[in-house]
């Protein structure tokens, strides 16, 4: 924090040069100093070898001095709230750093936004959940210009081998639009299973490689496809071949969760050639729209579960040509409690919805494969448990690592309200969790 006001400040000390033009008649050669914009539009030049001396004293490279300078200049000139939080000592320096540099490219009436908006949360939310309000506060503040870096990334598409060949092996980059991502990782999925159940006694991964390789070879991939249907309805067919469970795992099992899965490994039903089946691969893409989305002029925001905000235009394109289901807003406060263990799946939905990321201090997880724990631990009614144990104000979803610290160590938790959380370390450190992030309870130590 310091650091920054110190260069802003060296910053306003060389806001013009020094003479050497002037002395040499007013002539500029070239290689010689000149004033440069170090951050983005409204912030005032700097001497350009003004970086170097004061990277020299802090051990920093004239580069990443000049970077430092550049984000303090954004900070103070063009996200105001941010930096008087970052002043007060209320949010880090380095979410502030990162928000200047994410926000860089950007007008000064868009980055006005940026900043009422993250200057709210930039406390208390992880740097995935931040940029995701940046992208959105972005996409709501200037839309033109959400379409035009739409366009640009669309021209930034495209595949590419690695150079190297690692004993026949070799590294494949894809990039493109997150539908067909999804689309692709699920038939690769689905075509890596398909060969598992055909006798391919390979780990999950390797037969995922190979999938990629019978895809890429259309009239391979039907036949393989022709051939499971042919085993599916031969009335003679081994039975068990034709069982439609394969062990998706591959390798030991994730007990820290660092996937994000938060599931160790599971056995998994898969509907391959049966007649009259939908030949394309399962996905689902979760996207929340609001209702004025819907409208055929509306040019809003959508939220897409995973990977951040994109436009509504964007969203038209992807579901275009899909199967849509729009499933209506949950009734949070409606949702009846059961008695069993296992938790149903509309309590499950309506716990992502309420609380969307991983409710450990400072988790970042946002995905659905979470473990939903019961906040006061579950207790079998025949053993004297009351009813109604699971219940959405006592779930909490966290992945598997979060889950084994809560469980195994000398965290303890008490969810004092329907998704309030409140965490207490094993030195007695407090911290609240909610669906805005989490805030440490100062003066808590024990």
């Amino acid at each position: 924090m310091r650091i920054l006001s110190d260069a802003a400040h060296w910053a306003d000390l060389h806001g013009q040069l020094d003479g050497t033009a002037a002395d040499i008649g007013g002539v500029s050669l070239p290689g010689m100093e000149r004033l440069v914009c170090l951050g983005g539009d409204g912030t005032p030049q700097v001497a350009e070898f003004a970086a170097a001396e004061f990277g020299a004293v802090l051990g920093l490279s004239p580069t990443s001095a000049s970077m430092l300078i550049g984000d303090a200049l954004d900070l103070r000139q063009r996200l105001p709230r941010l930096w008087a939080r970052i002043q007060a000592g209320e949010v880090r320096a380095w979410v502030g750093r990162r928000t200047a540099q994410a926000t860089r490219s950007l007008s000064q009436q868009t980055v006005a936004v940026v900043d009422r908006r993250v200057s709210r949360w930039a406390h208390s939310v992880s740097w995935g959940r931040l940029q995701a309000i940046i992208d959105a506060a972005v996409i709501e503040a200037d839309p033109a210009g959400a379409a035009e870096a739409v366009e640009r990334e669309q021209k930034s598409q495209g595949v590419w081998l690695g150079q190297s060949n690692d004993h026949g092996v070799k590294d494949i980059w894809i990039r493109t639009e997150t539908p067909a991502a999804i689309w692709f990782d699920a038939a690769v999925d689905r075509t890596a299973d398909l060969i598992g159940l055909l006798g391919d006694t390979a780990c999950k991964d390797v037969r995922r490689a190979k999938a990629v390789g019978i895809l890429a070879q259309p009239q391979q991939a039907l036949d393989l496809f022709d051939q499971r249907t042919q085993l599916t309805t031969d009335p003679a067919g081994d039975a068990s071949a034709a069982d439609d469970t394969v062990d998706v795992a591959c390798g030991a099992d994730d007990p820290a969760g660092e996937s994000g899965t938060g599931r160790p490994p599971q056995r998994g039903q898969f509907p391959f050639g049966r007649p009259g089946a939908d030949a394309r691969p399962p996905a689902t893409l979760y996207i929340h729209l609001s209702e004025e989305s819907f409208s055929r002029d509306a040019h809003g925001v959508a939220r897409f579960e995973g990977d951040g905000p994109v436009t509504v235009e964007q969203v038209r394109r992807w579901l275009g040509h899909c199967q849509v289901t729009v499933k209506p807003v949950i009734d949070l406060a409606g949702q009846v409690p059961v008695d069993g263990y296992e938790v149903p799946d509309r309590l499950r939905e309506a716990a992502h919805l309420r609380t969307p990321c991983d409710v450990f201090p400072y988790a970042t997880n946002i995905g659905r494969r979470k473990d939903a724990d019961h906040t006061i631990p579950y207790l079998d009614p025949d053993d004297g448990g009351p009813p109604g144990q699971t219940a959405l104000h006592n779930l909490g979803l966290m992945t598997r690592r979060s889950h084994r610290i809560k469980t195994f160590s000398r965290w303890r938790v008490r969810q004092v309200f329907n998704g309030v959380l409140v965490w207490r370390s094993p030195s007695g450190r407090l911290f609240l969790v909610n669906n805005t992030g989490t805030h440490a309870i100062p003066h808590a130590a024990a």
